[in-house]
Protein backbone atom coordinates (compact mmCIF):
# COMPACT_ATOMS: atom_id res chain seq x y z
CA UNK A 1 0.00 0.00 0.00
CA UNK A 2 2.95 2.32 0.65
CA UNK A 3 4.10 2.15 -2.98
CA UNK A 4 0.52 2.48 -4.27
CA UNK A 5 -0.06 5.77 -2.48
CA UNK A 6 3.55 6.93 -2.53
CA UNK A 7 4.55 6.33 -6.17
CA UNK A 8 1.82 4.81 -8.38
CA UNK A 9 -0.81 7.44 -7.60
CA UNK A 10 1.58 10.44 -7.71
CA UNK A 11 2.92 9.24 -11.08
CA UNK A 12 -0.58 9.25 -12.57
CA UNK A 13 -1.45 12.58 -10.96
CA UNK A 14 1.74 14.20 -12.20
CA UNK A 15 1.98 12.71 -15.69
CA UNK A 16 -1.55 11.65 -16.61
CA UNK A 17 -4.17 13.74 -18.35
CA UNK A 18 -7.39 14.70 -16.56
CA UNK A 19 -9.20 11.90 -18.39
CA UNK A 20 -6.60 9.34 -17.31
CA UNK A 21 -6.74 10.53 -13.72
CA UNK A 22 -10.53 10.23 -13.68
CA UNK A 23 -10.26 6.67 -14.98
CA UNK A 24 -7.44 5.25 -12.85
CA UNK A 25 -7.30 7.17 -9.58
CA UNK A 26 -10.75 6.18 -8.24
CA UNK A 27 -9.86 2.50 -8.71
CA UNK A 28 -6.56 3.04 -6.91
CA UNK A 29 -8.14 4.96 -4.03
CA UNK A 30 -10.72 2.20 -3.56
CA UNK A 31 -7.99 -0.47 -3.78
CA UNK A 32 -9.76 -2.09 -6.70
CA UNK A 33 -6.31 -2.17 -8.25
CA UNK A 34 -2.90 -2.27 -6.54
CA UNK A 35 -0.20 -0.36 -8.36
CA UNK A 36 3.58 -0.13 -8.21
CA UNK A 37 6.29 1.98 -9.84
CA UNK A 38 8.36 -0.04 -12.32
CA UNK A 39 11.33 2.08 -13.29
CA UNK A 40 14.53 0.41 -12.07
CA UNK A 41 15.98 -2.33 -14.27
CA UNK A 42 18.70 -4.90 -13.75
CA UNK A 43 21.04 -2.79 -15.86
CA UNK A 44 20.00 0.77 -14.94
CA UNK A 45 18.40 2.52 -11.99
CA UNK A 46 18.99 6.20 -11.31
CA UNK A 47 20.20 6.57 -14.91
CA UNK A 48 16.67 6.80 -16.26
CA UNK A 49 17.80 7.59 -19.79
CA UNK A 50 19.62 4.26 -19.91
CA UNK A 51 16.48 2.13 -19.42
CA UNK A 52 16.08 -0.56 -22.07
CA UNK A 53 12.43 -1.71 -21.90
CA UNK A 54 10.67 -0.68 -25.11
CA UNK A 55 7.13 0.46 -25.92
CA UNK A 56 6.72 0.32 -29.70
CA UNK A 57 3.56 1.80 -31.22
CA UNK A 58 1.66 -0.35 -33.72
CA UNK A 59 -0.67 1.94 -35.74
CA UNK A 60 -2.46 -1.03 -37.29
CA UNK A 61 -4.00 -1.94 -33.92
CA UNK A 62 -3.68 1.38 -32.03
CA UNK A 63 -1.58 -0.34 -29.38
CA UNK A 64 1.84 -0.17 -27.76
CA UNK A 65 3.92 -3.34 -27.66
CA UNK A 66 5.82 -3.61 -24.37
CA UNK A 67 8.96 -5.71 -24.60
CA UNK A 68 12.07 -6.59 -22.58
CA UNK A 69 14.71 -7.03 -25.31
CA UNK A 70 17.64 -7.97 -23.06
CA UNK A 71 18.32 -9.61 -19.72
CA UNK A 72 19.38 -6.27 -18.27
CA UNK A 73 16.09 -4.70 -19.37
CA UNK A 74 14.25 -6.78 -16.75
CA UNK A 75 12.49 -4.54 -14.25
CA UNK A 76 14.28 -5.33 -11.00
CA UNK A 77 13.56 -4.27 -7.42
CA UNK A 78 10.23 -2.35 -7.68
CA UNK A 79 8.46 -2.63 -4.33
CA UNK A 80 5.08 -4.35 -4.36
CA UNK A 81 5.82 -5.99 -7.70
CA UNK A 82 6.76 -9.44 -6.41
CA UNK A 83 3.36 -10.48 -5.04
CA UNK A 84 0.85 -7.69 -4.49
CA UNK A 85 0.54 -5.44 -7.53
CA UNK A 86 -2.05 -5.86 -10.25
CA UNK A 87 -0.89 -2.82 -12.23
CA UNK A 88 2.26 -0.77 -12.68
CA UNK A 89 3.41 2.51 -14.08
CA UNK A 90 6.15 1.17 -16.35
CA UNK A 91 8.88 3.39 -17.73
CA UNK A 92 10.03 2.40 -21.21
CA UNK A 93 11.55 3.76 -24.39
CA UNK A 94 8.78 5.04 -26.66
CA UNK A 95 9.33 4.03 -30.27
CA UNK A 96 7.06 5.16 -33.08
CA UNK A 97 7.65 5.52 -36.82
CA UNK A 98 11.03 3.90 -36.28
CA UNK A 99 12.30 6.63 -33.94
CA UNK A 100 13.22 6.37 -30.26
CA UNK A 101 11.64 9.26 -28.34
CA UNK A 102 13.12 8.38 -24.97
CA UNK A 103 11.59 7.38 -21.66
CA UNK A 104 7.85 7.66 -21.05
CA UNK A 105 5.40 6.20 -18.53
CA UNK A 106 2.74 3.59 -19.33
CA UNK A 107 0.01 2.08 -17.18
CA UNK A 108 0.19 -1.69 -17.60
CA UNK A 109 -1.98 -4.39 -16.05
CA UNK A 110 0.23 -7.20 -14.79
CA UNK A 111 -2.09 -9.67 -13.09
CA UNK A 112 -5.65 -10.88 -13.53
CA UNK A 113 -8.22 -9.21 -11.29
CA UNK A 114 -10.00 -12.56 -11.03
CA UNK A 115 -7.29 -14.95 -9.81
CA UNK A 116 -4.19 -12.69 -9.56
CA UNK A 117 -2.27 -14.78 -12.09
CA UNK A 118 0.24 -13.04 -14.42
CA UNK A 119 -1.28 -12.02 -17.74
CA UNK A 120 -0.02 -13.59 -21.00
CA UNK A 121 3.43 -12.44 -22.03
CA UNK A 122 4.30 -11.21 -18.55
CA UNK A 123 6.87 -12.91 -16.33
CA UNK A 124 6.75 -11.93 -12.66
CA UNK A 125 8.58 -13.00 -9.55
CA UNK A 126 9.81 -12.01 -6.11
CA UNK A 127 13.56 -11.37 -5.98
CA UNK A 128 13.81 -13.12 -2.60
CA UNK A 129 15.59 -12.16 0.59
CA UNK A 130 17.62 -8.96 0.73
CA UNK A 131 20.79 -8.25 2.67
CA UNK A 132 20.19 -6.05 5.68
CA UNK A 133 17.43 -5.42 8.18
CA UNK A 134 14.00 -6.97 8.34
CA UNK A 135 12.52 -3.74 6.99
CA UNK A 136 13.85 -4.56 3.53
CA UNK A 137 12.57 -8.11 3.65
CA UNK A 138 9.04 -7.02 4.55
CA UNK A 139 8.68 -5.59 1.03
CA UNK A 140 7.95 -7.87 -1.94
CA UNK A 141 10.50 -6.41 -4.32
CA UNK A 142 10.04 -8.06 -7.67
CA UNK A 143 11.27 -8.78 -11.18
CA UNK A 144 9.23 -8.16 -14.34
CA UNK A 145 9.73 -9.04 -18.01
CA UNK A 146 7.56 -8.38 -21.05
CA UNK A 147 7.31 -10.57 -24.14
CA UNK A 148 5.57 -8.38 -26.73
CA UNK A 149 2.68 -7.43 -24.44
CA UNK A 150 0.09 -5.18 -26.08
CA UNK A 151 -1.64 -2.32 -24.28
CA UNK A 152 -4.08 0.33 -25.60
CA UNK A 153 -2.55 3.60 -26.80
CA UNK A 154 -4.43 5.59 -24.15
CA UNK A 155 -2.51 3.82 -21.38
CA UNK A 156 0.50 5.95 -22.19
CA UNK A 157 0.64 8.77 -19.63
CA UNK A 158 -0.05 11.71 -21.93
CA UNK A 159 0.25 14.91 -19.94
CA UNK A 160 3.80 15.52 -21.18
CA UNK A 161 3.44 14.13 -24.68
CA UNK A 162 1.25 11.81 -26.72
CA UNK A 163 1.15 9.62 -29.78
CA UNK A 164 -1.70 10.20 -32.19
CA UNK A 165 -3.82 7.46 -33.76
CA UNK A 166 -1.63 7.76 -36.85
CA UNK A 167 1.55 7.27 -34.84
CA UNK A 168 2.74 10.89 -34.77
CA UNK A 169 4.63 11.92 -31.65
CA UNK A 170 3.38 15.21 -30.21
CA UNK A 171 5.26 16.89 -27.37
CA UNK A 172 3.51 19.39 -25.12
CA UNK A 173 5.07 22.57 -23.76
CA UNK A 174 5.40 20.93 -20.33
CA UNK A 175 9.08 20.39 -19.35
CA UNK A 176 10.37 16.83 -19.55
CA UNK A 177 11.69 17.23 -16.00
CA UNK A 178 8.12 16.67 -14.85
CA UNK A 179 8.85 13.00 -15.54
CA UNK A 180 10.88 13.05 -12.32
CA UNK A 181 8.09 14.55 -10.20
CA UNK A 182 7.25 11.24 -8.55
CA UNK A 183 10.89 10.61 -7.68
CA UNK A 184 11.12 14.08 -6.12
CA UNK A 185 8.31 13.13 -3.75
CA UNK A 186 9.84 9.76 -2.92
CA UNK A 187 13.32 11.19 -2.38
CA UNK A 188 12.15 13.88 0.03
CA UNK A 189 10.34 11.16 1.98
CA UNK A 190 13.51 9.06 2.08
CA UNK A 191 15.51 12.00 3.48
CA UNK A 192 12.93 12.42 6.26
CA UNK A 193 13.02 8.68 6.99
CA UNK A 194 16.83 8.72 7.12
CA UNK A 195 16.75 11.49 9.72
CA UNK A 196 14.34 9.47 11.85
CA UNK A 197 16.48 6.34 11.64
CA UNK A 198 19.65 8.24 12.53
CA UNK A 199 17.89 10.04 15.39
CA UNK A 200 16.75 6.76 16.94
CA UNK A 201 20.22 5.24 16.71
CA UNK A 202 21.97 8.30 18.15
CA UNK A 203 19.40 8.61 20.94
CA UNK A 204 20.04 5.04 22.04
CA UNK A 205 23.82 5.47 21.89
CA UNK A 206 23.85 8.78 23.80
CA UNK A 207 21.52 7.50 26.52
CA UNK A 208 23.56 4.36 26.97
CA UNK A 209 26.79 6.36 27.11
CA UNK A 210 25.27 8.61 29.77
CA UNK A 211 24.41 5.78 32.15
CA UNK A 212 27.30 3.43 31.38
CA UNK A 213 30.31 3.99 33.62
CA UNK A 214 33.78 2.63 33.13
CA UNK A 215 37.10 3.11 34.94
CA UNK A 216 37.47 5.26 38.04
CA UNK A 217 39.96 7.89 39.04
CA UNK A 218 43.27 6.90 40.57
CA UNK A 219 42.07 8.44 43.83
CA UNK A 220 39.39 5.78 44.08
CA UNK A 221 36.47 8.00 43.14
CA UNK A 222 33.37 6.91 41.21
CA UNK A 223 33.73 5.51 37.72
CA UNK A 224 33.50 7.90 34.79
CA UNK A 225 30.50 8.12 32.50
CA UNK A 226 31.45 6.80 29.07
CA UNK A 227 29.94 9.93 27.55
CA UNK A 228 32.60 12.07 29.25
CA UNK A 229 35.43 10.45 27.30
CA UNK A 230 36.60 12.55 24.37
CA UNK A 231 36.90 9.54 22.11
CA UNK A 232 33.23 8.70 22.71
CA UNK A 233 32.19 12.30 22.12
CA UNK A 234 34.15 12.44 18.87
CA UNK A 235 32.08 9.53 17.54
CA UNK A 236 28.65 10.49 18.86
CA UNK A 237 28.44 14.27 18.69
CA UNK A 238 28.94 14.59 14.90
CA UNK A 239 26.16 12.05 14.41
CA UNK A 240 23.96 13.91 16.88
CA UNK A 241 24.53 17.13 14.95
CA UNK A 242 23.83 15.32 11.67
CA UNK A 243 20.54 13.98 13.04
CA UNK A 244 19.37 17.54 13.70
CA UNK A 245 20.65 18.75 10.33
CA UNK A 246 18.90 15.93 8.43
CA UNK A 247 15.71 16.59 10.34
CA UNK A 248 15.71 20.26 9.37
CA UNK A 249 16.69 19.65 5.76
CA UNK A 250 13.96 17.00 5.53
CA UNK A 251 11.40 19.57 6.66
CA UNK A 252 12.77 22.04 4.12
CA UNK A 253 12.49 19.47 1.32
CA UNK A 254 8.89 18.81 2.32
CA UNK A 255 8.20 22.53 2.03
CA UNK A 256 10.05 22.67 -1.30
CA UNK A 257 8.01 19.78 -2.70
CA UNK A 258 4.76 21.42 -1.59
CA UNK A 259 5.85 24.69 -3.18
CA UNK A 260 6.82 22.93 -6.43
CA UNK A 261 3.49 21.07 -6.53
CA UNK A 262 1.51 24.28 -6.11
CA UNK A 263 3.52 25.98 -8.85
CA UNK A 264 3.08 23.02 -11.19
CA UNK A 265 -0.67 23.34 -10.84
CA UNK A 266 -0.27 26.93 -12.02
CA UNK A 267 1.97 25.73 -14.90
CA UNK A 268 5.04 27.29 -13.29
CA UNK A 269 7.95 24.86 -13.70
CA UNK A 270 10.76 27.18 -12.60
CA UNK A 271 11.62 25.42 -9.32
CA UNK A 272 11.39 21.84 -10.59
CA UNK A 273 15.10 21.52 -11.54
CA UNK A 274 16.13 22.76 -8.08
CA UNK A 275 13.83 20.26 -6.39
CA UNK A 276 15.12 17.43 -8.57
CA UNK A 277 18.77 18.25 -7.86
CA UNK A 278 18.34 18.84 -4.12
CA UNK A 279 16.30 15.71 -3.44
CA UNK A 280 18.62 13.51 -5.51
CA UNK A 281 21.76 14.78 -3.79
CA UNK A 282 20.39 14.88 -0.26
CA UNK A 283 18.91 11.41 -0.58
CA UNK A 284 22.38 10.07 -1.33
CA UNK A 285 24.09 12.06 1.44
CA UNK A 286 21.61 11.27 4.21
CA UNK A 287 21.12 7.59 3.48
CA UNK A 288 24.86 6.94 3.10
CA UNK A 289 25.68 8.67 6.38
CA UNK A 290 22.85 6.91 8.20
CA UNK A 291 23.91 3.49 6.91
CA UNK A 292 27.48 4.04 8.13
CA UNK A 293 26.62 5.33 11.60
Amino acid sequence: MLLLQGMFVPAIKGQGTEEQQKKWLPMAYKFQIIGCYAQTELGHGSNVQGLETTATFDPSTDEFVMHSPTLTSSKWWPGGLGKASTHAVVYARLITEGKDYGIHGFIVQLRSLDDHSPLPGITLGDIGGKFGSGAYNSMDNGVLRFDHVRIPRDQMLMRLSQVTREGKYVHSDVPKQLLYGTMVYVRQTIVADASKALSRAVCIAVRYSAIRKQFGSQAGGPETQVLNYKTQQSRLFPLLASAYAYRFVGQWLKWLYTDVTQKLEAKDYSTLPEAHACTAGLKSVTTSATALC
